[in-house]
């Protein structure tokens, strides 16, 4: 069976942001730091040992990264009903997150924002350290992980130190954030919410997602219970496909407007 207009015109929208995914995946080769002056560089002065621009840069290239890998799937011609949407998953995350931190033109909110990030890569390497500390390690090990958990200890304080608010990251409320400040249409503002709540879903293997994408046939007299087929559907995929991608995009250019020297 051939493709429908709607099924050709999904894929040839995603496959036409090939280019830009390249050049952002090059730029990621090399590091790119703030020239003196601007925005960011400033902004890098608040906690010296983890740059915001750093933080902005690395979620930047992990959405662009989730992008290719789901693009890639694409081209050749796979399409996962569940799968794809952990991976887009990821990639709003990048996006959104850049966005989250880049868009307000007030220092001290983009500050804020880069530390709660930079608070919440510390708290969860502090868990993954305390789980290594109940499995068996060498003493060399345990005497390097010591050492490790007293540095992070230090920087954490650190950073609440520099910290305005007690705020933890929400990535909810950072996605809607996003949204907000990249889409003019409310409508399209709000597809992505509703598909940052049902990817969760796909993300953690509980299957309420695949069942809204599924077609179901009529259910057994018995049993009441209906037969559901869930494929990959070009549509279902392009959608939160192009929503990150225009995040992504709104990402970079933010990046290179505070780069830039006033």
């Amino acid at each position: 069976m051939g493709m429908t207009d709607s099924q050709r015109q999904a894929i040839t929208q995603m496959l036409d942001t090939a280019e830009d995914l390249d050049r952002w995946r090059l730029r990621a080769h090399r590091i790119e730091q703030p020239e003196r002056g601007s925005d960011l560089a400033q902004d890098d002065q608040i906690f010296e040992w983890m740059p915001i621009s750093e933080v902005v840069r690395l979620s930047l290239v992990a959405s662009g990264e989730h992008l290719r890998l789901a693009l890639d799937a694409v081209k050749a011609e796979q399409l996962y009903p569940s799968s794809h949407f952990t991976v887009l998953r990821g990639a709003l995350v990048g996006a959104s997150q850049a966005v989250w931190i880049l868009a307000p033109d007030e220092q001290v909110a983009r500050r804020e924002r880069g530390l709660t990030v930079i608070a919440e890569m510390y708290a969860q390497m502090g868990k993954y350290y305390n789980f290594l500390e109940t499995t068996a390690l060498e003493a060399d090990d345990q005497t390097r992980l010591s050492d490790q958990k007293l540095w992070l200890a230090e920087r954490s304080a650190q950073v609440a130190a520099r910290k305005n608010t007690g705020a933890t990251l929400n990535l909810t409320d950072v996605i809607g954030s996003a949204v907000d400040t990249t889409f003019p249409d409310r409508r399209a503002r709000e597809a992505l919410r509703g598909l940052w709540r049902q990817m969760s879903a796909d993300a953690h293997v509980l299957g309420w997602s695949m069942f809204q994408r599924a077609t179901f046939g009529p259910p057994d007299r018995r049993t009441g219970l209906g037969e559901g087929k869930a494929g990959g559907v070009p549509e279902l995929v392009a959608e939160p496909f192009l929503g990150s991608y225009r995040l992504l995009k709104r990402g970079w250019s933010l990046f290179d407007q505070r780069c830039e020297a006033r």
